[in-house]
């Protein structure tokens, strides 16, 4: 069952998650291009364990890489990192994306999009720090966001939502436990 046939309670997967895709079906020429270390064939309940990223292939042409790449800086500095890897990535294979979202421990969201070396849009708000981005024009995908509230902190609906329309999403059509995937470290630079 897709995301967009869901309600928003139905979407609260009750994880924090921080995901990419990528418009390709060449698993081996992202885990490159993400320069991945100590790579292995292996299932989504090793990571974490083993791994600090999850690579795997969609039906329609998407890859999905799930990670924990643990900055030793702020949340700004985070989103900056992640901002750069999404637009090098783009420039490899044309579209590149990333989301996240957080409300465990702490509230926060980002989503990012770029296109052929080019970053189109990135939101963020964390809850602990002062951190809001709102760069670029709402896409259309965004749409379903009430943008006039003073409140706004999307939570993970939202984020699903948004990648659901943008590209696809990890969990309800994509569940990652159903395939076979590439592990692997990457070492985040701040």
């Amino acid at each position: 069952m897709g995301a967009e046939n869901l309600d928003d309670e139905d979407l609260y997967c009750h994880a924090d998650l921080d995901w990419m895709t990528i418009k390709s079906s060449d698993v081996n020429a992202v885990v490159n291009a993400l320069e991945l270390e100590n790579i292995q064939q292996g299932r989504f309940s090793y990571f974490g364990d083993t791994a600090n990223t999850f690579v795997f292939p969609t039906p329609n042409d998407w890859i999905i890489i799930f990670h924990q790449w643990k900055p030793r800086g702020s949340s700004a500095e985070y989103l900056n990192a992640m901002q750069q890897i999404v637009t090098e990535l783009s420039q490899k294979f044309g579209e590149a994306q990333a989301f996240a979202a957080y409300e465990d421990v702490i509230s926060y969201a980002h989503w990012i999009l770029a296109q052929n070396g080019i970053l189109i849009r990135s939101f963020a708000k964390a809850g602990e720090t002062d951190l809001f981005r709102n760069f670029g024009e709402v896409t259309e995908a965004e749409s379903f966001i009430d943008w006039t509230d003073a409140e706004l902190f999307p939570g993970m609906p939202e984020v699903i939502r948004l990648s659901q329309k943008w590209s696809t999403e990890p969990i309800f059509s994509n569940h990652p436990e159903d395939v076979v995937g590439v592990l692997g470290y990457k070492h985040l630079q701040l």
